[in-house]
């Protein structure tokens, strides 16, 4: 998340494990792409975009995604964010 994103002194908005696997989602439909060129594009298997995109509690997918929101964002995830 950018400091452009959050009013002065105030945290980030933390996210969960779920947002992450919507926020990729929402971004790649966005972005017009099938799951297989994102896919292409971040060096996953289709299969591995889809379990980042569809969140199962201890799926441990959050580095996929959060690679998938740098990728399609252009900016760094820094964390904490989640929990």
């Amino acid at each position: 998340m950018t400091d452009a994103l959050k009013a002065p002194n105030e945290e980030p908005p933390i996210m969960t494990p779920a947002d992450l696997a919507e926020r990729a989602r929402t971004l790649r439909v966005d972005a017009r792409l099938t799951q297989r060129e994102l896919a292409d594009e971040v060096g996953y298997s289709p299969s591995t975009i889809s379990k980042a995109e569809n969140f199962h509690e201890g799926d441990g997918m959050v580095g996929a995604r959060i690679t998938i929101i740098e990728t399609l964002t252009g900016e760094a995830v820094e964390g904490p964010l989640y929990r």
